[in-house]
């Protein structure tokens, strides 16, 4: 029995259909499952924030002025100052790189090496939710597409269950891609609010350690010239 070229592709492409449905489906229930994962540890990450002090910018400023510059960086003490978990960890790297310098000369690019870096990482980790708001649905979709073949091949054969069977599947396939990126964007939405508030915290620390920076060097200045 001869087939014709139409036919040959259809049946290839049927066959291929068949061929991807269990690798979507097995994805798309792993990243359903890693969704609900991801829910509870952002409802763990916001009741730690709550929980958690925030930070006093003014007590910050206040500590900050004891820097002194006299040749060698002297590193201001920030135990006891109210700070943010997230700003308590950038001052620790923060911290770290200025106890490699010697002398304040060139901080700011110091300082705007350590906060591109953390900005790099904190957009890393909210890539991961962006992509599950774009993957959600095309899975679902295809998860929908992929059994109308046997569907449609059960009703050419009369068999209404078998039929019903692959449509049920259909269904749930976009219903849990939808809820998958639903449950994504909202994680995604609540984590980029705190990263713009984390990040403004830490552009606060830097601005005040540039600016104390500048007042001690003009002081040491005026010192070395008499006044």
């Amino acid at each position: 029995m001869m087939f014709s070229p139409y036919e040959t592709a259809v049946s290839l492409f049927y066959h291929l259909a068949n061929l991807f449905f269990w690798p979507v489906a097995i994805s798309l229930l792993t990243l359903f499952s890693w969704s609900l994962l991801d829910l509870g540890r952002l409802l763990n990450q916001a009741w730690r924030r709550n929980k958690e002090s925030r930070t006093d910018l003014v007590a910050l400023a206040r500590r900050l002025k004891t820097v002194s510059v006299t040749g060698v960086w002297h590193r201001p003490d920030l135990e006891g100052v109210p700070l943010s978990r997230s700003l308590r960890g950038f001052w620790a790297k923060v911290e770290g790189r200025l106890a490699a310098l010697e002398d304040t000369e060139h901080i700011d690019l110091w300082l705007e090496e350590v906060l591109e870096q953390e900005e790099i990482e904190i957009t890393s980790r909210l890539d991961r939710s962006r992509a599950l708001v774009r993957i959600g649905p095309m899975l679902g979709l295809s998860g929908t597409i992929i059994p109308l073949g046997p569907a449609l091949q059960a009703l050419l054969g009369g068999d209404m269950p078998g039929m019903v069977r692959h449509l049920v599947i259909g269904f749930g396939a976009v219903v849990c891609g939808l809820v998958l990126s639903g449950i994504s964007y909202g994680i995604t939405l609540v984590r980029e609010r705190w990263a713009r508030v984390d990040l403004k915290e830490m552009e606060n620390l830097c601005e005040l350690l540039m600016r104390v920076r500048k007042g001690a060097a003009v002081d040491s200045e005026l010192q070395n010239a008499g006044f």
